[in-house]
C-alpha cells in the first residue's frame, strides 16, 4: 500500500468559536426581539476575534503544516500508524511505503494556475513530477 501526498503549505486545521447572541441573550433573561437573524438559528459563530501568531491562530483559525486542503496529522495518520499497528485494519500486514512531496511553488507562464511541477498542492499533487514518476515506478 502506497501514502503519497503533499506537505510544506499552511493549511486550516482548527477553529475558535463562541456563544451566539442569542445564547447570550437568553442566559440574561433577554428576548428574542433583539437578536439579528443571522444568529437566530446558530448556538456557536466562528471567533475571529482570536488571534495567536505565535501558535499559528489569525482570526480564529489554527493553522498547521499540511497540502491547503487537509492537515498532515489527518494526511499521514493512518499511513504510519494505523495501518501498520492496527491488525483489523491491515489483516494482512502489508507494507505501507509513505511518501511525502515537499511543496516548492514555481511560476510558470504557460500555466499559471498551477504552482509548478514541484506543487504540493491538494489539487496539484497529480501534476507533480515527482508524484507521477513514483506513480510510474509503482
Amino acid at each position: 500500500m502506497y501514502c503519497l501526498y503533499g506537505v510544506g503549505i499552511e493549511t486550516e486545521r482548527a477553529y475558535y468559536y463562541r456563544k451566539t447572541i442569542q445564547d447570550l441573550n437568553m442566559l440574561n433573561g433577554g428576548s428574542d426581539d433583539e437578536i439579528p437573524t443571522y444568529e437566530t438559528h446558530l448556538p456557536y459563530i466562528m471567533d475571529a476575534s482570536v488571534n495567536e501568531p505565535e501558535r499559528h491562530v489569525h482570526f480564529g483559525t489554527r493553522s498547521s503544516d499540511g497540502d491547503v486542503s487537509v492537515p498532515l496529522i489527518s494526511l499521514g495518520y493512518m499511513c504510519v500508524d494505523k495501518w501498520q499497528n492496527t491488525k483489523t485494519l491491515n489483516p494482512s500486514n502489508i507494507n505501507i511505503t509513505t511518501r511525502e512531496y515537499k511543496h516548492r511553488e514555481e511560476f510558470q507562464v504557460n500555466d499559471p494556475m498551477r504552482g509548478g511541477p514541484h506543487s504540493a498542492d491538494h489539487v496539484d499533487i497529480l501534476g507533480n513530477v515527482d508524484a507521477v514518476t513514483d506513480l510510474l515506478k509503482i
